[in-house]
């Protein structure tokens, strides 16, 4: 008995090449939605872990872990450092008791960033949980130098240090927010205009950490269609 012979057929090279080409087509038309979704995700993410380290630090004011605490912010050409640290109460009553101490020199000598061993805990060099050391290479701040915001458990004695700390001596005053925006090889720093909005209304990538003296941290989003900052959840 004769077998019949099957019809089989698979592509050939010319069907092979129009399926690649159309591939090709459709990628390339994906592919930059996608990579602007994803700088989106990317910055999105440093801003909230950057939130949460500020959330962190000053939830353990409030456990009673530290009585004065520091989030120090260091901006270099390559990342941006977040750096939290902390002061126990012995520590802040010596302090606050000895008058030749810098503590009670000024506002920017209470939160301090030049010495050593001016805190308990730091989370450049200690390795526990309540402090941490955290460093972004995709973003950048509108810091021009190393800076720092401290918080106490009753908020007297919030201050700050260099870019956050705004005056000198009785007239300095504490800033209440941080810029965050996407870095790029034109970006490094996030550039704000006199009223605080940011200078490229287009950029859709541009956070901001704000605080109270109280230790309250919040997170906003720049609109450049509703030109105004959107509280994030």
């Amino acid at each position: 008995m004769q077998v019949p012979e099957k019809n089989i057929k698979g592509f050939n090279l010319l069907e092979l090449i129009v399926v690649l080409a159309i591939i090709g087509v459709i990628s390339a038309a994906a592919y930059p939605n996608f990579s602007s979704w994803k700088k989106s995700r990317d910055v999105r993410s440093d801003a909230l872990r950057a939130k949460k380290l500020f959330e962190g630090i000053t939830a353990q004011v409030q456990r009673g872990m530290f009585a004065f605490v520091q989030v120090r912010v260091d901006s270099t050409d390559d990342n941006v450092v977040f750096t939290t640290k902390g002061m126990k109460t012995d520590t802040l009553a010596k302090k606050i008791n000895d008058g030749d101490s810098t503590w009670n020199t000024s506002v920017s000598s209470r939160c301090n960033i030049t010495s050593d061993d001016y805190w308990d805990v730091d989370g450049s060099k200690d390795e526990i949980i309540e402090v941490q050391t955290v460093s972004f290479s995709d973003i950048a701040t509108n810091l021009n130098s190393d800076s720092a915001v401290c918080f106490s458990k009753n908020a007297r004695w919030f201050s700050g240090a260099g870019g956050l700390l705004s005056g000198v001596g009785d007239d300095a005053v504490v800033d209440s927010s941080l810029i965050i925006c996407e870095k790029t090889d034109a970006v490094s720093k996030c550039e704000l205009s006199t009223t605080g909005e940011p200078t490229d209304e287009g950029n859709n990538l541009i956070y901001s950490i704000d605080w109270t003296r109280f230790g309250e941290i919040t997170l906003d989003k720049w609109s450049s269609k509703k030109l105004d900052w959107v509280l994030q959840n």
